[in-house]
């Protein structure tokens, strides 16, 4: 039996052995920290370097002949190493010049690099067959031959230029064949159906609309369409669809028995103002007093009072007989001339009715009427760019026009063209016209009853148009709205406005078939500014379009105390 000191020496001895072995092995396995020795992941060895491309030169020229060398035959393209030509490679080197001793250096033909192809065109969905653009010929490989005329212009690959229609470059499918009797019409002639024809249409619209409305509806008879058909062939002719005009009640118009859509220009008892005013200077009128006698009244008493005109007068004496002459143009662009002679030295107590001393006379050119659209485009032409940018030019200045006054702003626009002795003198404005009346209209009941109507031969309002509101109510927004006139405001049109309907002369057009109108206007308190109004948005009120034009052209004469002689005029 061991002793305890051989015990105690054996576990020594293990103890021993065991620290040893795990010194040793901590040892063998320790390494260095990374951080401590110069080491990085990304680093790898660099690849071979490529191999040298293999270039052969090209031959020398062969000698041809002058005869040969003058031939129209275009040579054939020379033929270029693959390395060139591949996309994805990179172009090869220059061929180096070969020297042998000290003789001269010959260059071969290829000294210089090929030029950069040509961008490619922008690819379009389709082309027909016959406009695929042939690939370009190969660059020339001479650096002394120059490169020939610059590429055609292809205008379709420029970013802004619009795509062409589609085309399909695909090949056509081929087209099956189908054996038929009868070949179905390439056009139908609606005019001329036969009963048989029509019977079947009317059927067909019958079941459409009995499944369409879930109503059943009964079958056509033969009979009757044989009947119709009896009935004479008018013959037809298409036409733009219109809007239908609206029924003349007194909730869609301010009338008094006639045609009548607005409340200007006044009503006149005959078919215009001057004619009225002929009248007056008709022997069988009675004439309460001699007012021609007097230095201050010199319109006649039916007009003194009429602020819907502009006029002119003038004075003759021979020292026995006296003469007044005035030229009075009315709101509606009726003109009337008159003349009153009487005694120089009669008493103011002389009977005016009596005809052997008073001589009177009127006489007066009616309504012009409404011009085509070639004389309303040259009048455009004319004035209408001028009274636009007149109207512009005081906009974000903080000037006013004038007084400051709506109104002042067209009116002044009219009478610039004084200064043009070139340009023929336009209709000034009188009152609310302005020139040729283009449309009018009015709303009423927050905008439910409209009613308007289109003058002249032209199909929009123009740049340079005058606009007119009578207490108009003209929505701005979703809560709000604009009030145009207390009770007339006045405005410079400054773009053109195409109706959303078609127009011609004379018919229906109510607001909400106009447009938006882009103005220039002002108030008083409120200098020139640009605004929008459109007229699908009016609720209440009046508006009036005009297009201003010569004086002469459109009335047949300028305002002038004299009847001019020749003029084409009416006399009762």
């Amino acid at each position: 039996m061991p002793t305890l000191a051989e015990l105690r020496s054996k576990a020594v001895k293990v103890k021993d052995a065991g620290i040893s072995s795990l010194s040793n092995t901590k040892d063998r396995m320790s390494s260095q920290p990374s951080k401590n020795i110069n080491w990085n992941a990304e680093i790898k060895a660099k690849p071979p370097p490529p191999p040298k491309p293999v270039f052969k030169p090209l031959p020398p020229p062969s000698r041809t002949s002058p005869v040969a060398s003058a031939s129209s035959t275009p040579p054939p393209p020379a033929s270029r190493p693959v390395t060139c030509t591949a996309p994805d490679k990179p172009p090869a080197p220059p061929v180096p010049t070969r020297r042998a001793g000290t003789s001269v250096t010959h260059k071969p033909s290829v000294a210089a690099p090929f030029p950069p192809p040509r961008p490619p065109l922008r690819p379009t969905a389709n082309h027909d067959a016959d406009t695929v653009a042939s690939p370009s010929p190969p660059p020339s490989i001479s650096a002394g031959l120059p490169l020939g005329p610059p590429p055609p212009i292809r205008r379709e690959t420029r970013p802004d230029h619009p795509a062409p229609p589609s085309r399909n470059l695909a090949p056509p499918s081929p087209v099956r064949k189908v054996q038929s009797v009868t070949a179905e019409p390439d056009k139908i002639d609606w005019a001329n159906l036969t009963p048989e024809d029509k019977q079947e249409l009317f059927s067909w619209l019958d079941e459409f609309f009995s499944r369409y409305l879930g109503v059943p509806i009964s079958a056509r008879s033969m009979a009757g369409s044989v009947e119709d058909a009896s009935q004479p062939k008018l013959p037809m002719r298409s036409r733009a669809a219109t809007p239908p005009r609206p029924s003349a009640t007194p909730s869609q118009a301010l009338s008094t028995g006639t045609d009548r859509l607005t409340s200007y220009p006044p009503p006149c008892e005959y078919a215009s103002s001057a004619e009225d005013l002929a009248h007056y200077f008709a022997p069988s009128t009675h004439w309460s007093s001699a007012w021609y006698t007097s230095d201050t009244q010199l319109l006649a008493p039916p007009i003194c009072d009429n602020n819907q005109l502009t006029w002119t007068a003038s004075w003759s004496s021979d020292g026995r007989t006296k003469t007044l002459f005035a030229g009075v143009v009315f709101a509606d662009l009726s003109m009337c001339f008159y003349t009153v002679s009487w005694p120089q030295h009669a008493p103011s107590t002389h009977d005016p009715n009596d005809t052997r001393t008073v001589v009177r006379r009127a006489q007066f050119l009616p309504r012009p009427a409404p011009w085509d659209r070639a004389a309303l485009v040259a009048a455009h032409e004319t004035y209408g760019g001028t009274i636009a940018s007149y109207a512009e030019s005081f906009q974000g200045t903080g000037l006013a026009c004038a007084r400051g006054e709506c109104w002042d702003l067209a009116n002044e626009a009219l009478k610039c063209f004084e200064q043009y002795d070139w340009v023929p003198k336009p209709v000034p404005s009188i009152s609310r016209t302005h020139g040729h009346l283009m449309y009018e209209g009015h709303a009423a009941e927050k905008g439910r009853t409209q009613a308007g109507r289109w003058r002249g031969g032209d199909d929009r309002v123009r740049r340079g148009d005058i606009v007119e509101w009578r207490t108009a109510r003209v929505g701005t927004g979703p809560y709000s709205w604009a009030i145009l006139g207390n009770p007339e405001h006045t405005a410079v049109i400054v773009s053109d406005m195409v109706p959303r309907a078609a127009v011609s002369d004379g018919l229906s057009v109510p607001p909400r078939n106009m447009g938006t109108l882009e103005v220039v206007e002002q108030s008083l308190g409120t200098p020139p500014k640009r605004a929008t109004y459109d007229l699908s948005q009016m609720e209440e009120g009046e508006v009036w379009i005009y297009r201003p034009v010569g004086m002469e052209a459109y009335v047949g004469s300028l305002l002038v105390a004299k009847c001019p002689e020749g003029l084409n005029t009416l006399s009762l």
